[in-house]
């Protein structure tokens, strides 16, 4: 709006003394008074406006001394309302007077303009002594309504749930052109969602994702006419289900550990709000999947065990929904345990010698174990070292002294175990059945003498016995009843004479025994033959005292040494003479007399002795191999009683000398004979080993 010029009108010098009078604006006086401003302005509420103006008066030769400037408010009347009066300048609060009287330069400045300053403003001057003006009809204030700072509302955020966004701003003045903008979000349309006219409202929908959680949101209001611009911003809040949940070893990422270390899982995820945390195992044999206790999202293991080996996970929950981490698994190591033998044959381990067996040594550890074998034989007790492939042990075709304790021990590199005892029982046929004399002699067996036979072997199961008895007679065979093993003669007697055997037998099989000859002598025939071998010794003696007398004589007397010395060479003189006739004098034993005095005859040295004849009788029964064992009157006895060169002569008593008379029958005098024994043998007996 163009500047207006007032002035005063024409006036009859009483009537421009008047004070009470005001001109009509837009006229200018003829004698050159009037004030300029604007025609109109426009402000912001809460702004600053300037209203410019000045004014002017005639200028006369005396200058003037003092000027009162008034604002007046509409209708600009002498009792209008004064916006500012130069005399009382600080009547109202943020009104700046900013002019230059003397420059007749009447400017104004409204502070913070308010809703109340929308009216039209007039200048009044008053210059003291002289006249005063008024500028018509002056300047017409439009203030504008500041719009309040934006507002933006929203319900909850949750995550893929739509939801609205509203951004309002109030105190909008209808008669200018206001705007509302987002910024933070995708391009989306925003509607207008309020009818009340004051309020200016923008809406926006959208479905939040947990990206856009924490995001700063912003709103402004916007005036074009005045370059205003008021911004609101809000930070995001929205709720989503955990992701990304993780487990983290306080180890670091290589998990295996021993037996006995400290772990600690710690499951983390991006959740909002914060999550709760639980923990799962799956076992490694079961497969099964339980729930255990953790602290805050920590599972903490203070000594872990190898039992604590598994797959571990976490689930991460609050109120919109649950995630589960990756699955973790954790190798513990640790020792062999339950190291065990397992048979390939079942719990039962009788088997029979020849099948095949496998045992397998098993364990729990952690790494896989490597396993020895060691076997405890049953008699010795000693364990010994034993092949074995794998943790298996295998045989192809068992045997008894496979028969033993076996055990294997399991080993890694972090320690060792051994598994319990197995003792391994092969059963077999009875092996080595044997007939044998456990009581008395069976070399010489008289009547009524007490002998007992036994049958023995080797066998598992334990084998019982039978015996049987072969007649000489007759050659058949008969078993024995109610013998267990052992059989008994209290009083034995010729008719218990023959060929014993035994059969042993378990259900795997039997085994019969080597036949054993039992030839029981009778009392008459014992005496008839002693007495037989007592004479054929004592003329073996009278020969050999001949032979030495001869010597004697021959060779002259010597001394007492010289002569026992003789007798040594005596003895072995006789000896490679009488080998010569097939003839050797063992166990020869020389009598000192009383005083080492030399005996008066060479008899009387001679205590006893043991005479073998080498030559084999003529008719005798080669394929016999016990002629010590002859029945009297048999065809066998015949020829022992042709050839007495075939007996063998011993153990005769030694001859005690003493001063009392013996009870000892000589036929001489110079016997120095007690008794003999007499048995008959085929074997010759090598010279080289009689004892002289």
């Amino acid at each position: 709006m163009g500047s207006t010029v007032a002035q005063w009108l024409a006036q009859s010098p009483h009537s421009a003394r008047d004070p009470g009078l005001i001109p009509a604006s837009g006229c200018l006086s003829v004698d050159q008074w009037g004030v300029s401003v604007p025609g109109s302005l426009s402000a912001l509420e809460g702004s600053s406006v300037i209203f410019k103006c000045s004014f002017w008066y005639p200028e006369k030769q005396q200058p003037v001394h003092k000027i009162t400037a008034i604002w007046l408010k509409d209708p600009c009347l002498v009792h209008s309302e004064e916006l500012y009066n130069s005399n009382n300048p600080n009547r109202n609060p943020g009104i700046e007077w900013i002019g230059n009287l003397g420059q007749k330069n009447c400017s104004l400045r409204i502070n913070a303009v308010q809703k109340k300053h929308n009216h039209s403003f007039c200048f009044r001057f008053i210059i003291v002594g002289e006249d005063k003006w008024t500028g018509m009809p002056g300047l017409q204030l439009i203030v504008y309504a500041r719009p309040r700072t934006p507002v933006i509302s929203l319900s909850e955020l949750v995550e893929g749930v739509k939801t609205n966004l509203k951004c309002s701003s109030s105190n909008i003045d209808e008669k200018t052109k206001t705007s509302l903008k987002w910024y933070g979000l995708p391009d989306q349309p925003a509607e207008q969602c309020s009818d009340d006219p004051t309020v200016l409202s923008s809406c926006l929908r959208f479905i939040p994702s947990y990206q856009d959680h924490n995001k700063i949101i912003k709103c402004s209001v916007t005036y074009s006419a005045f370059a205003y611009s008021d911004k609101a911003s809000i930070t995001l809040n929205v709720s989503y289900a955990p992701k990304n949940v993780t487990i983290q070893v306080d180890k670091g990422s290589e998990l295996t550990i021993r037996e006995g270390d400290k772990l600690s899982l710690i499951c983390t995820s991006n959740s909002n709000p914060e999550a709760m945390y639980s923990w799962h195992k799956r076992e490694e044999e079961s497969g099964e999947t339980r729930l255990i206790n953790g602290s805050k999202g920590t599972l903490s293991f203070q000594n872990i065990t190898s039992s604590d080996s598994g797959f571990y996970s976490c689930t991460a929950t609050n109120h919109v929904g649950s995630n589960k981490s990756n699955t973790l698994e954790i190798h513990v190591q640790y020792a062999p345990k339950n190291v065990t033998i397992r048979v390939d044959k079942g719990s039962e381990l009788t088997i029979r010698e020849g099948d095949k067996l496998s045992l397998m040594c098993t364990s729990n550890s952690n790494p896989e174990a490597m396993y020895s074998w060691h076997k405890r034989e049953e008699e010795s007790g000693e364990a010994r070292l034993i092949n074995g492939s794998k943790g298996t042990l295998s045989f192809q075709s068992i045997t008894s002294s496979d028969s033993g304790f076996y055990s294997c021990t399991a080993t890694n590199h972090v320690g060792s175990n051994k598994s319990n005892t197995l003792e391994i029982r092969v059963q077999y046929a009875p092996k080595n059945v044997t007939i044998q004399v456990v009581h008395g002699s069976h070399l010489e067996i008289k009547e009524g003498d007490t002998l007992s036979l036994m049958c023995t072997s080797n066998s598992n199961p334990e084998a019982t016995y039978t015996l049987y008895k072969r007649e000489e007679s007759n050659d058949q065979t008969r078993a024995l009843s109610n013998v267990k093993g052992t059989l008994t003669f209290q009083h034995i007697s010729r008719s218990d004479s023959g060929f014993y055997s035994c059969t042993a037998t378990n259900y795997i099989g039997n085994v019969t025994s080597n036949d054993l000859e039992i030839y029981v002598q009778s009392s008459a025939h014992i005496l008839k033959f002693a007495i037989a071998g007592s004479l054929v010794s004592i003329g073996l003696v009278l020969a050999a005292v001949l032979w030495i007398r001869r010597k004697d004589l021959f060779k002259g007397k010597k001394s007492e040494n010289n002569s026992q010395h003789e007798m040594l060479d005596l003895q072995q003189g006789n000896e490679t003479t009488i080998s010569n006739s097939n003839i050797i004098y063992d166990n020869t034993w020389i009598n000192k007399s009383q005083g080492d005095a030399p005996s008066k005859k060479p008899a009387d040295t001679l205590v006893y002795a043991s005479i073998q004849f080498n030559n084999k009788s003529k008719g005798s029964d080669s394929e016999n191999p016990q002629l010590g064992q002859i029945k009297p009157g048999s065809k066998q006895q015949n020829h022992v009683d042709q050839s007495i060169d075939g007996a063998v002569y011993e153990n005769m008593d030694k001859y005690k000398q003493s001063g009392e008379e013996t009870n000892i029958i000589r036929r001489y005098p110079e016997d120095a004979v007690e008794y003999a024994c007499v048995v008959f043998k085929n074997k010759t007996l090598d010279s080289k080993a009689a004892n002289h």
